[in-house]
């Protein structure tokens, strides 16, 4: 009994000998956390250096724990294992950095429901959210590089070094097909040997990934066939080095003109710090779980792959340069410019330039195939179109050519109108015109391709609208012109327009209206022109004059003319000024009560055009049961002012409305019609101005409209009924040996006519619906296609005809629309293929 206690003390006291000479293990040792867990797919990827050993014998480190013990629990991802005599005693917290105790009978469920109520965990996630908002890569030990980063060292190895220092790192088999790339002295990438892509490759991720590559690797597969152009040298894979990204310039140096340090006679080997700047990866925004660092590296990678497997498709790119430039105008050479060749090249080196010739052909190219798309929806669509036609100049210089415009308007299925121009062509051109015989080798277009017949005719031909032409509305030159009432008399014997052409040939309302300005020009200048002269002459002299200037024009609701603007609309604009500064400053002798009272009158006169052309010609398209109230206004305010006290404005007025009479005698009939298919006024609106405005005058053009009106009716029954409009064999059969029928046949058609005519009746008999602002008449017709079909396919057609054949900001400026200077230059095909594509991504 005495040997054994002996025995013991003696090994007792051994035991404190040996934990003096060890004072660690009276200590709680920490080892470095590992976040994430993650298998190899082969025994031999697992990384030797991982599995570091503690400070004493069978002290487990955290590598080891994690490797020993395969099937912990995920919540190890948020904790460092603290060990205790070689076992795990307790957790602590990456983000609030709490000890909680973690024995082996205690189980993980407190460390899971600590990450639910962790303070700190929110913040660090919403700091890593704020720092980056897309994957990136680990280079500065656990945090991830931001633009925000402070200056990161880059330490420069060169492939004998690595080898040198840790030989036994690269055991997979793999290593042998990718060379390391280092950042700080860490590995962190590699670049594959066929087809140099670079993947993730730090210690936490494993090396299963870069066999996968291999597997898929296209160069690789290709049996040894490497591009000189990217593949490297020892030299370049040695300098490959130098940068800290991992794929595809997703990270790169900002300044690579700072020495490397390397190991040298000379011993110095401090370290030189160099700027790290950070790309975005194409990959979507964080979501609100704030994905784990395993997931970010996950998701960076296969976008890496992705990218990098992406082929480039060069004639998506020419295709979609050829949109860029006819939505802006551009001019083709631009892809001849030095910059721009420099400017792909830097983008993508594989990618071919190309060249002026080609990209006409590719803007050609994307024309005809819009065109296609959109003559389907049109030839899907069983309404009739209305035309309108208008004419382009070249922007600069006096143009030696003019460009015929024919845009087509139209309801669509879903009650929505549409415009869209169909057609650029030649008008006419200067038969002497050098410079396009130079550059556009056309001295001028042929004369069966020019002229106002030929390109609404080839128009009508091509987009196969010659028995769904409604009407055609047209600017002065273009009506005037002797081939379009050509044409006008072609279709009606053909009897492709409804009702005799009765509303085929429709005068611009903004046109004419110019015109009946432009024809009293000396007198408004001789009354006004003066006296707008005096007031800014004086107000513009000085500062203060100018300041006060500004201020009244800043509270103005007009908007200021362009230069090129038309001289009345500048007019209109100087004595709206003048008069409100009159208004604004009631002391100021800015001219005599007279002149006030004249300037009053000529800019009432003008402001009313000013306005009835803006809501006509807006982009929005405005239905055509619109116009009428809109030209009421211009006849109404010329009624007022013919009686003006002043002898000079009535005399100015009373021509006015000598010029407005001439143009309402064309412009009635296609007025009104629109205007009793609009359920709040109908006809009873109509038979309420006229009968006002002429008295018993207007008992015929009633006449005219109620006749125009029934005969459109039973036309569009007829086509209903049949519409291909002609006999079948057997109907033409049974016409021939039953002619005794034919009265019978004839009152049997009365009779159904007279039954159809019941639409229109009730249709006019109905109570008028109530007027609102939002009221909706495109909406309104579309909900009572059933209760009146007929009607609602006339007012379908009838709604879309336009009043003008120009938008409101070419209707103001004296040229009209143009095209840019460089584009007049291209041939005619050319461009109308870029006027007519850029109308339609519009």
């Amino acid at each position: 009994m005495l040997v054994m206690v002996s025995t013991c003390l003696i090994l007792l006291m051994l035991h404190c000998v040996a934990a003096m000479e060890h004072p660690i293990i009276q200590q709680v040792v920490e080892h470095p956390g590992v976040r994430e867990e993650e298998e190899e797919e082969d025994g031999e990827e697992e990384d030797n250096n991982m599995r570091v050993e503690g400070a004493f014998g069978g002290m487990p480190s955290h590598s080891t724990f994690r490797y020993k013990h395969k099937k912990r629990s995920k919540v190890w991802e948020e904790y460092k294992p603290i060990f205790l005599n070689g076992k795990v005693q307790f957790a602590e917290c990456l983000y609030c950095r709490s000890r909680m105790s973690c024995k082996d009978s205690n189980g993980t469920s407190h460390l899971w429901r600590h990450q639910k109520i962790c303070p700190g965990k929110e913040d660090v996630m919403r700091r890593r959210l704020k720092d980056s908002y897309f994957p990136c890569v680990l280079v500065n030990d656990n945090e991830p590089v931001t633009p925000g980063d402070p200056v990161n060292r880059i330490i420069s190895e060169t492939l004998d070094d690595i080898n040198s220092v840790i030989p036994s790192r690269f055991k997979s088999k793999v290593w042998k097909e990718f060379s390391p790339i280092y950042v700080e002295g860490k590995l962190q990438a590699a670049d594959c040997l066929h087809c140099h892509k670079r993947l993730s490759a730090n210690k936490y991720g494993g090396r299963s990934h870069l066999s996968r590559h291999l597997q898929t690797c296209q160069a690789r597969s290709q049996k040894g066939v490497f591009y000189p152009s990217s593949l490297p040298s020892l030299k370049s894979r040695g300098q490959d080095e130098l940068s800290p990204s991992l794929t595809n310039g997703k990270v790169h140096t900002a300044d690579y003109n700072s020495k490397l340090i390397r190991p040298g006679i000379s011993g110095d080997n401090s370290l030189v710090a160099r700027p790290i700047q950070v790309a975005p990866a194409h990959q979507p925004m964080p979501t609100a779980d704030f994905p784990s660092l395993k997931k970010q590296r996950t998701s960076f990678v296969s976008a890496i792959a992705d990218i990098g497997t992406r082929k480039v498709d060069q004639g998506t790119a020419y295709q979609e340069l050829a949109r860029m430039i006819a939505l802006h105008g551009y001019p083709l050479s631009m892809v001849e410019h030095e910059e721009m060749r420099r400017f792909v090249k830097n983008l993508n080196p594989l990618v071919n330039t190309v060249s002026h010739n080609d990209m006409v052909e590719h803007c050609c190219a994307l024309f005809q195939k819009e065109k296609a798309n959109l003559k389907d929806k049109l030839a899907l669509s069983s309404r009739r179109v209305s035309l309108s036609a208008s004419i382009w100049t070249a922007d600069g210089a006096e143009p030696a050519v003019n460009y015929l415009c024919l845009t087509a308007h139209f309801i669509d299925k879903d009650w929505k109108v549409q415009r869209m121009i169909i057609k650029f062509g030649m008008f006419q051109s200067s038969p002497t015109n050098v410079e396009r015989l130079i550059h556009c080798k056309e001295a001028c277009v042929p004369e069966s391709e020019s002229g106002a017949y030929n390109v609404i005719w080839d128009a009508i031909r091509d987009w196969n609208l010659d028995q769904k032409l409604l009407s055609l509305t047209s600017v002065g030159e273009v009506r005037d012109d002797a081939s379009t009432s050509m044409l006008k008399g072609i279709l009606v014997d053909k009897k492709y327009l409804p009702i005799r052409g009765k509303l085929y040939d429709i005068a611009c309302v903004d046109d004419f209206l110019n015109n009946i300005v432009s024809e009293v020009q000396q007198y408004i200048m001789h009354l006004v022109g003066h006296m707008v002269t005096e007031f800014f002459g004086a107000h513009t002299s000085s500062s203060s004059n100018q300041q006060e200037l500004v201020e009244v024009i800043s509270q103005m609701s007009l908007k200021c003319p362009q230069e090129d603007a038309k001289w009345w609309h500048k007019i209109l604009f100087r004595l709206e000024v003048l008069l409100h500064f009159k208004k604004s400053f009631p002391s100021e002798d800015v001219a005599s009560p007279e002149d006030i009272r004249v300037a009053e009158s000529i800019c009432k006169i003008l402001r009313t055009f000013y306005r009835v052309i803006e809501v006509i010609s807006s982009p929005s398209s405005p239905t055509a049961n619109m116009y009428f109230n809109e030209i009421w206004k211009v006849r109404t305010v010329l009624q007022e002012e013919a009686s003006n006290e002043h002898g000079e404005i009535s005399t100015v007025v009373r021509e006015m409305q000598e010029m407005f009479n001439r143009y309402w005698e064309d412009l009635y009939l296609w007025l009104c019609i629109p205007v009793i298919l609009d359920p709040r006024f109908k006809i009873s609106f109509i038979e309420f101005r006229l009968k006002r405005a002429f008295g018993l005058k207007s008992e015929s053009y009633l006449s005219d409209i109620r006749g125009t009106l029934q005969e459109l009716f039973h036309e569009y029954c007829s086509s209903v009924d049949q519409p291909n409009g002609v006999a079948t064999e057997s109907e033409a059969f049974d016409a021939d040996f039953n002619d005794s029928l034919d009265d019978w046949d004839q009152h049997l058609n009365e009779q159904a006519s007279s039954q159809k005519s019941t639409e229109l009746d009730n249709y006019l008999e109905d109570g008028l619906v109530p007027r609102k602002d939002d009221f909706d008449i495109l909406n309104w017709w579309m909900c009572h296609t059933t209760k009146y079909p007929r009607l609602a396919a006339i007012a379908q057609d009838i709604l879309a005809m336009p009043a003008s054949a120009v938008q409101s900001e070419a209707a103001f400026t004296s040229r009209g629309p143009v095209i840019p200077k460089y584009h007049s230059m291209l041939s005619i095909k050319t461009i109308e293929a870029l006027v007519c594509t850029r109308d339609w991504m519009r």
